[in-house]
């Protein structure tokens, strides 16, 4: 593949030539290692390894030992490959989404290929309809199963035994989400075969795929090995070698690959017969040394390793790619329902479960100073919002942008260079570089305001290698429109028509990293080097209605100063999409006084309305107060929605005059 130096390959083909070697050196250190490796018997293995002094190259032997057995298990299930031309990675992609999506079948795979059993994967080829993919399927498969072997079998006791069946549900899934963004699959198609990793890895991220990036690539890289392999071994026979003479065929290939990498300018022209599909090259070369019968598992063995080269350009170090993580405390992955956008649950005792969002919201993720996969360029990010019904999303620009702090960094105060400066990002009053001179000892906060399409270039002198906590604070107030004071027209006692009633909107919030020389192509419509998003967020702005009256104070004549002797009837009104809780309480200084059953929060799923009398005969002359408390269930994802009280004073009694002494 064009991306992958053969420099670099050559030294990894060079590094497992020599662990091999030293495998074979010691008696029967070789045989006892692959009957090891066999039973997945880790303790065995690495036992094996420590007597020959070898546990250092665990993980080379292992991929060596990997490599080779696929080869084996392959011919064994899927038989004699047949010519691979006219085959499209979408029909088997699609297979794969199927067996994703099926529990029992996904596990009847992991134990038909832990059994290596033909029949039982004869019929898994019939019932996904994909028999002239077999060896694509198989190889994919047994990649997958044997990647987990030398993980478990090479950290024994450091982890815990990887599941089969679990991991092949995975990647399953993480296909699926490509094979339904059609332009995403067809440009990863195109990519993968033109082994350009850069477009790869575009539209891996295109399809939100970052974090299961793996998985993709190494389906690409199975299918790509598979072709070319199959293609320039087909003129050589497919031996299918049994029990235990397939040990003694592979330590033979072994002998023959540690011979050939004491020639290392032929080992680089094989692997650049891989790397190309150059069959010409590659048949002189196999009759050259004579590999006919080692020609497909040494295509194999070469190709695994530029593979490996490969999805390591095309899917970033996950320890440097920007995300957007959290609203506050609540991860956008877990956190937050993907069917209502709510909270699923309390973080940091607050804010669940079921609660949606309002205010300013902090938005938090992670961006690097530089493009991990072009070091040399500086980055830049935004976020934008889509509500529900909205054509285009819209970058959170200057006048939708509420405060955050966003990190700290070096800058020029008083002739000292190094003094420490807070930067914070906000909507408006951007500050220079260095900032202004006074005669304060520490230098005013330094603050970044998005431009107009809402990009913030990460400062090169901020502390650390990137921004890495709040990115970006939302005014989702000043965003959705509209919102505010719920007003209905309605006195208090009375519900809210429904025609009245305040609802939120669902939103999506998208980030956006892209490196600084490609902004303006961004902005054009292009796509960013890095996207991710939560899909849906129930954004609610409005205000709770929340009214409170007493009858005596409307009829009869009465008004808020009249006295009151015998009946007391409070009127309530209470209503909000999400409503957390309410309550009617009552407060004053006479001893003993209570209200008998008040109104029980809520009444309805928004609230409630009615009127709740009490005879209050004997109550003493006194004041009191009768206050409705109200809470949404909305968070900002760090405070969430206070109680909002709303009183009514009344006294029992009559008005006295008093005269000045």
């Amino acid at each position: 593949m064009a991306d992958n130096t053969d420099i670099e390959v050559l030294g990894d083909l060079l590094g497992q030539s020599d662990a091999i070697a030293n495998l074979l050196r010691g008696r029967s250190v070789f045989e006892n290692a692959y009957a090891a490796f066999r039973a997945e018997d880790a303790k065995k293995f690495q036992s094996v390894l420590e007597r020959a002094q070898l546990q250092i190259h665990c993980h080379r032997i292992c991929h060596w030992i990997r490599t080779k057995e696929c080869v084996f298990l392959c011919l064994e299930l899927a038989g004699p490959p047949v010519a691979a031309t006219g085959l499209d990675p979408r029909v088997l992609a699609k297979a794969i989404v199927r067996l994703g999506e099926d529990e029992k079948l996904v596990r009847r795979v992991a134990d038909v290929l832990v059994k290596r059993d033909r029949d039982g994967f004869q019929e898994i080829l019939k019932q996904l309809e994909i028999q002239p993919y077999a060896h694509l399927f198989c190889h994919w498969l047994c990649t997958i199963r044997y990647r987990l072997v030398c993980r478990w079998i090479c950290h024994v006791g450091a982890i815990d035994r990887p599941v089969l069946w679990t991991e092949l549900q995975s990647a399953a899934r993480a296909i699926s989400v490509l094979v339904k963004d059609e332009k995403a699959f067809r440009d990863a198609v195109i990519a993968s075969t033109a082994g350009d990793s850069a477009k790869l890895g575009a539209a891996i991220t295109r399809a939100q795929l970052g974090l299961r990036c793996h998985w993709v690539c190494e389906f690409f890289c199975s299918w790509r090995c598979v072709l070319v392999c199959l293609t320039l071994a087909r003129p050589y026979p497919f031996e299918l070698i049994e029990g235990r003479a397939q040990i003694k065929e592979a330590r033979e290939f072994a002998v023959a690959l540690v011979k050939l990498a004491e020639n290392p300018t032929d080992l680089l022209r094989f692997s650049a017969a891989v790397g190309t599909g150059n069959a010409d090259a590659w048949t002189a070369l196999i009759k050259q040394y004579r590999f006919e019968r080692f020609a497909l598992q040494l295509c194999h063995w070469i190709c695994g390793w530029r593979c490996g080269r490969f999805c390591r350009l095309v899917c970033v170090n996950i320890d440097y790619h920007p995300w957007f993580t959290h609203i506050g405390d609540f991860s956008i992955t877990g956190d937050i329902s993907v069917a209502t956008g709510r909270t699923v649950g309390p973080r940091g005792g607050h804010g669940g479960p079921d609660f949606g969002f309002f205010g300013s919201m902090s938005l938090r993720g992670f961006c690097p100073k530089r493009d991990p996969a072009h070091p040399a360029e500086l980055m830049a990010y935004r976020f934008l919002f889509q509500p529900a019904g909205a054509a285009q999303p819209t970058p959170i620009g200057p006048g939708f942008v509420a405060e955050v702090l966003v990190g700290t960094r070096y800058t020029l105060w008083n002739g000292d260079p190094n003094t420490l400066q807070t930067v914070r990002i906000r909507g408006t009053g951007p500050t220079p570089t260095p900032p202004t001179p006074t005669a304060d000892p520490t230098p005013p906060d330094h603050f970044i305001v998005p431009d107009a399409d809402g990009w913030v270039l990460v400062d090169q002198s901020a502390l650390d290698d990137a921004f890495s906590g709040y990115l970006m604070g939302f005014n989702s107030a000043a965003a959705i429109l509209p919102n505010g004071a719920a007003a209905t027209g309605v006195a208090a006692g009375t519900a809210v028509p429904v025609a009245d009633q305040k609802n939120g909107v669902d939103c999506a919030i998208i980030f956006q990293a892209t490196r600084v020389g490609t902004i303006a192509a961004v902005n054009g419509g292009a796509a960013p080097d890095y996207t991710n998003q939560i899909g849906k967020v129930r954004i609610n702005n409005w205000g709770q209605v929340a009214l409170l009256d007493l009858l005596q104070f409307h009829t009869a004549g009465g008004t808020p100063c009249s006295p009151l002797s015998s009946d007391l009837d409070i009127e309530y009104t209470v209503d909000h999409e999400l409503i957390r809780d309410w309550s009617i309480g009552l407060s004053t200084a006479a001893p003993g006084v209570a209200l008998t059953s008040p109104p029980p929060p809520p009444s309805t799923a928004r609230g409630g309305a009615g009127t709740h009398h009490e005879n209050i005969t004997g109550w003493p002359t006194c004041s009191y107060t009768v206050t409705l408390s109200t809470r949404r269930r909305l968070t900002d994802g760090l405070n969430d929605d206070p109680h909002l009280p709303t009183p009514k004073t009344f006294c029992i009694g009559r008005s006295v005059r008093l005269r000045p002494a």
